[in-house]
């Protein structure tokens, strides 16, 4: 393959890469652009009908108490009644009744109605600033306005619509020359805008992380392919028969980019070549070596694969949790047998203290996979001659459940970010053991959709405490190991 056919393909990778990327990230910022103005709408028609109703009445009696006053811009001789029984009434009408409902909702919420008008008989309507530019555009024919206002470390959606006179609106606003049809203000509302950014920035963060990491091994791809490709093509102008085997190649080189993420194998490839020479050469000696070397890369580069995988289901909502009654100390056996013989290479003691019989309510092979990790990073990061301690306790409806190591520990700074995908970097162990970066993030996902919370305690050269909780099903035994506090 032609060196130019290689620029070629990286180019046009690129391209689709940044084409999703900037697509995806039009579709994000639409959906919430929609989410916010159909919310500020419906908060708009809320206010719009509950005016409407009052106007149709001609305004409604309450009580006159220290809170609503008569309304002293309202010139209306029945204004004021009084019952037979001696009740005082004042009349609400629609303005009034719109400065309650949004003197009430602010002690709820933080949403924020504000009736308003460019010339307002009431001087504590009068339109501020950003009302004053959404009047002059409704003016002009401009339906509705919103935008996001931000006022130093906050902001918030601000949207307003115009009120029309109608017939029942004259009795108040005639005096001031209006007709009906007439703009004769409108209602602002604004609520805070901290959960739909924050929501925009998470998704294209993730967008961003995904669409890079596929751009990055399809590069390595299209550079593996190349020379790959190169390799073997003095092989296909010689020996036809080799052909099927470079298509089937190819075949399943796109395949693997198809499926969004496969690792590099440039390592595992060079360090195969060079055992073929070995051999070549007759250097058996070093045939071992070799052989490790692909074996620990294949290995870690299987569980990089499965992480990602499992990882991206959970982004995509393609992986479903199945929770059922299981035991969950022959699962932790299970995985302390898969790890002996990492564990004793270093001289590691893996001690359970959990009891035989604990019964839990949870997808067990997300929970397996929970404690594959967790165990395996204990063993990487814990020296030779040190141990691990698995124990439990029981609250009320949960089992807290404690992976304890004397390892190296965990710096303070890294604790906080060391289940998010904001820094999804690897320490080597102590043994120089290589890690996915992926491990304690799959974690937090598959213990949260079980109902459950994982947190860790560290102290650098101390070791680290990893806790997870999970739901108890019913009848379970009494655990007898004491009972942990976090």
């Amino acid at each position: 393959m032609k060196k130019t056919h290689l620029i070629w393909s990286l180019v046009i990778w690129s391209f689709i890469l940044t084409t999703s990327f900037i697509w995806n990230y039009h579709l994000v910022k639409t959906s919430n652009d929609k989410l916010v103005l159909d919310k500020s709408r419906a908060f708009f028609d809320q206010i719009l009908i509950t005016r409407e109703w009052n106007a149709e009445h001609g305004g409604v009696y309450v009580p006159i108490t220290a809170r609503t006053q008569p309304n002293q811009y309202l010139e209306d001789s029945l204004r004021d009644i009084i019952t037979i029984d001696g009740l005082k009434l004042t009349k609400i009408n629609p303005a009034y009744m719109t400065r309650q409902i949004d003197e009430t909702n602010k002690k709820n919420n933080d949403l924020q109605f504000h009736i308003t008008s460019l010339n307002p008989i009431r001087p504590e309507n009068k339109a501020d600033s950003w009302e004053t530019k959404a009047l002059d555009m409704f003016a002009k024919g401009v339906a509705e306005y919103i935008e996001l206002v931000k006022n130093g470390s906050t902001s918030a959606y601000r949207y307003m619509a115009p009120l029309y006179i109608n017939e029942s609106c004259l009795k108040c606003h005639a005096k001031q020359g209006y007709k009906p049809g007439d703009i004769r203000g409108g209602i602002s509302v604004s609520f805070p805008a901290k959960a739909f950014i924050g929501n925009v920035q998470k998704q294209v963060f993730s967008l961003g992380i995904i669409h890079f990491v596929i751009l990055l091994l399809g590069a390595l791809g299209l550079l593996n392919y190349h020379r790959m490709a190169n390799k073997y093509l003095l092989i296909i102008e010689s020996r036809n028969n080799e052909l099927a085997k470079i298509n089937a190649t190819k075949d399943k080189f796109f395949s693997i980019i198809g499926h969004d993420l496969k690792a590099p194998f440039t390592g595992i490839l060079g360090f195969s070549r060079i055992l073929i020479d070995k051999m070549d050469k007759k250097d058996y000696g070093s045939i071992e070596k070799y052989a490790k070397i692909i074996h620990d890369s294949s290995e870690r580069t299987f569980h990089f694969l499965g992480n990602l995988l499992d990882w991206s289901q959970t982004q995509t909502g393609k992986l479903q949790t199945n929770p059922r009654r299981f035991n969950i100390v022959h699962e932790i056996n299970e995985v302390k047998e898969l790890l002996k013989e990492t564990a004793r290479e270093k001289s590691i003691s893996i001690k359970n203290e959990i009891g035989d019989n604990i019964m839990v309510f949870a997808d067990k092979d997300m929970i397996n996979t929970v404690l594959r990790n967790l165990l395996s990073n204990a063993v990487k990061f814990t020296p030779t001659g040190g141990r691990i301690t698995i124990s439990a306790s029981k609250t009320k409806n949960d089992l807290l459940i404690k992976i304890a190591d004397n390892g190296i520990g965990i710096p303070k700074e890294r604790i906080e970010k060391l289940f998010t995908i904001y820094d999804k970097r690897s320490t080597e162990g102590t043994r120089n053991e290589k890690g996915t970066g992926l491990g304690l993030i799959l974690c937090k996902e598959f213990i949260e959709k079980n109902n459950g919370k994982i947190w860790v305690e560290s102290l650098v050269g101390k070791g680290s405490s990893f806790f997870f909780s999970l739901p108890l099903f019913q009848n379970t035994t009494v655990l007898g190991s004491p009972r942990l506090t976090r």
